[in-house]
């Protein structure tokens, strides 16, 4: 395997612990317009009124501030500084290349590898990161180290003891809400795999259990339909392009029903039960497929999304990400 040790990273307090002084010489670095950084630093420095009472801002950005996740997103991009070699080359070590930086520091890697080095390639969304090590345990706990240090000195920011931890990639690990592991397989060898946690599963089958106790039977079947859809559909194309991810929402669907089914009992306790089931119906998409409806509203049928991998082929570093290499003044 290309990488055999994961950094699972946790920032403590990371919006409310970014250094106003080391993200505004970040800032200056790459922004010329002082109207623009003046901004900025009004915005940092303005306070935040809770409960009547005005709190002064001397670190950290507003959390539901307007500008701080893009504020956290230059502080944070220390990260990808530290580890340019084999990230992203902004500046190239050699001129008379011809390939970009990302070629650069893909053969940069490669190299690296050959000649028995670590290798260390992060991947980073917002707070949230993790960085894959191509060397032993060892190369990894004195790496998780030595980045707790260079983001105390550059960011002000300090790592989670607790949270921050080592695994193995065979054991796998949890980044954005996906569990991420290396499988076995005998025909291919070691291979990427991208799942749906167990937890994930489980936390959204307790939320529509309680969106259909006995105490929500107040409304109608079309509103409490619409209220469930907005969930499973949002929960669906979140993850679509997990592996096995239309066997669990299969088992979703089936639980879906069967809560609706009880929700309806619960409502109608003298009715019928066929009177129940003329709520229970072909579908208008696919009239092959019974399922809860009520006049345009009709349950959301997780299986239905089709599941496919993501299309890595084709994405690129959007224009509006790039930079001329100039001043922005």
């Amino acid at each position: 395997m290309p990488y055999n040790w994961i950094i699972e990273g946790d920032i403590k307090g990371c919006f409310d612990n970014i250094n106003h002084h080391h993200l505004m010489e970040r800032l200056r670095a790459r922004v010329a317009d002082r109207r623009v950084t003046g901004l900025v630093g009004q915005f940092l420095k303005a306070g935040v009124l809770a409960e009547d009472q005005f709190l002064r801002t001397d670190n950290g950005t507003p959390q539901g501030g307007i500008i701080s996740p893009l504020l956290a997103n230059i502080a944070l991009s220390a990260i990808e500084e530290r580890y340019e070699r084999w990230t992203y080359h902004r500046t190239k070590i050699r001129n008379h290349r011809l390939c970009d930086e990302a070629a650069a520091a893909l053969s940069a890697r490669g190299r690296d590898r050959r000649l028995g080095r670590c290798v260390f390639f992060p991947i980073r969304y917002a707070d949230d990161f993790v960085v894959l090590v191509s060397g032993s345990e060892e190369d990894a706990i004195a790496e998780k180290s030595a980045l707790a240090d260079y983001l105390r000195r550059t960011t002000g920011l300090e790592l989670s003891p607790e949270k921050t931890r080592i695994t193995a990639v065979t054991e796998g690990f949890e980044f954005l809400g996906f569990h991420v592991a290396m499988r076995w397989d005998k025909r291919y060898g070691y291979f990427p795999r991208i799942e749906i946690p167990k937890a994930k599963a489980a936390d959204l089958r307790h939320k529509i259990k309680v969106l259909t106790k006995v105490d929500t039977n107040l409304v109608t079947l079309g509103h409490k339909l619409d209220e469930l859809n907005l969930i499973l559909r949002g929960w669906a194309g979140y993850y679509r392009h997990c592996a096995r991810a239309g066997k669990v929402f299969t088992a979703i669907d089936w639980f879906v029903t069967r809560r609706i089914w009880c929700w309806l009992r619960k409502k109608r306790r003298k009715a019928r039960v066929r009177d129940i089931m003329r709520s229970f119906g072909p579908s208008r998409r696919r009239p092959t497929r019974r399922l809860w409806q009520e006049g345009l509203h009709e349950q959301y049928i997780l299986a239905w999304i089709p599941i496919r991998r993501f299309l890595l082929g084709w994405m690129k570093t959007p224009n509006f990400a790039m930079s001329s290499g100039e001043p922005d003044a």
